[in-house]
């Protein structure tokens, strides 16, 4: 079951996120802890959205839709992100949280939507490539990680509709 995140489900979405840490293969972010996620959930905008997996034993998985940057020109662009149990990965989890990530980033006025994955990472680049998503570079040593530099791939997606009419700006766009 997908839905959207909630302060309980805290604990669940840092023990995921950890997983992905100490790997050392997908995140260049800090361990979070149950109250960072919580801090993170009360702060996200009107334009973002937290989902999470749900299944028996319980959050199995998690996904983002982010603003890409605060600067107004990029208010019709987000970032999206997805980290799923390891040792769930490969039943078919990420799929589904995929497309409700997109559909509801077009929900809500998204133009273009970026990926920014461990240029390694080669079956996370295939996953996001079935679903749209277009290499458009690779930023080279980028990321310092476990003693290594990092490169990291920057995907992009762009809803061909887009939307009607431009957001209200309240400062000069960049």
């Amino acid at each position: 079951m997908l839905r959207d995140a909630v302060t309980a489900d805290a604990e669940a979405i840092a023990r995921i996120q950890r997983q992905s840490v100490e790997a050392m293969d997908s995140t260049m972010a800090a361990p979070a802890t149950a109250e960072d996620i919580v801090s993170q959930l009360q702060a996200m905008g009107p334009r973002e959205v937290w989902l999470v997996v749900e299944e028996a034993e319980g959050v199995v998985g998690w996904g983002v839709v982010k603003k890409y940057s605060p600067r107004p020109g990029y208010d019709l662009c987000c970032e999206t992100s997805i980290f799923l149990d390891r040792e769930l990965v490969g039943r078919g989890l990420g799929r589904p949280l995929q497309q409700a990530l997109l559909d509801r980033a077009v929900a809500l006025n998204y133009h273009h939507v970026v990926a920014k994955i461990w240029a390694d990472n080669a079956g996370s680049i295939r996953f996001h490539e079935r679903f749209g998503y277009e290499m458009v570079g690779v930023q080279r040593e980028i990321g310092w990680v476990g003693g290594q530099w990092r490169d990291v791939a920057i995907m992009q997606k762009i809803f061909r509709a887009g939307p009607a009419i431009p957001l209200q700006r309240s400062s000069q766009a960049d």
